[in-house]
């Protein structure tokens, strides 16, 4: 049995069958190795990304260096400027010594009575009260003395009375004199 196609059907059936050839070729073939090739240039762009960042960073290694030489100075500029006793007692002993060193030629240290230690803003306190006897420029030679010295002290209070009507530069302070240690608040303390 053989079919009788035209010239015309036999134009329609060639130009369908190239046109179904080409669209199997383009889905089956073509799209897969350009979705493939677009995966492969992405996976590129991925490792020069990786590779430019990963010699950014190399290349600011002596960024980083001076950075930790910075760190450093600052800790060691922080460790001076607390006391470095861990006991409260030990630090607040420290802390009186200091004040008496501060007082020679200065002023007369009449009372001295250590407080409670506390923390403030997370950091162990030590108060001293001291009762010191002195002129007004003495007193005013001591309060520079604390607030110059390389430990961070704290002035929290400070009275002062006229002892004799007579010397009015006479002059009897009393003065709450906080130094801090290294050490932090344990977690869940409540802050004062």
């Amino acid at each position: 049995m053989t079919l009788n196609i035209g010239k015309r059907d036999k134009a329609f059936l060639v130009g369908g069958g190239i046109f179904v050839a080409c669209y199997l070729l383009f889905f089956l073939v073509v799209e897969p190795i350009y979705k493939k090739q677009i995966r492969i240039d992405k996976k590129i762009k991925d490792k020069i990304n990786f590779i430019e960042k990963y010699y950014e960073v190399i290349n600011q290694a002596s960024y980083y260096q001076a950075k930790k030489a910075a760190n450093k100075n600052t800790n060691t500029t922080l460790q001076k400027r607390f006391f470095s006793e861990k006991e409260p007692g030990l630090a607040a002993a420290s802390l009186q010594r200091l004040l008496q060193g501060f007082s020679r030629g200065a002023v007369t240290i009449e009372k001295t009575r250590v407080e409670k230690p506390k923390y403030m803003a997370r950091i162990l306190a030590v108060p001293v009260e001291i009762t010191v006897r002195s002129s007004l420029k003495n007193l005013a030679l001591f309060l520079m003395r604390i607030e110059n010295h390389e430990k961070f002290l704290v002035i929290e209070e400070l009275r002062s009375r006229r002892i004799n009507k007579k010397e009015p530069e006479d002059l009897q302070t009393r003065l709450l004199i906080t130094g801090f240690t290294k050490e932090l608040e344990p977690n869940g303390g409540k802050q004062t």
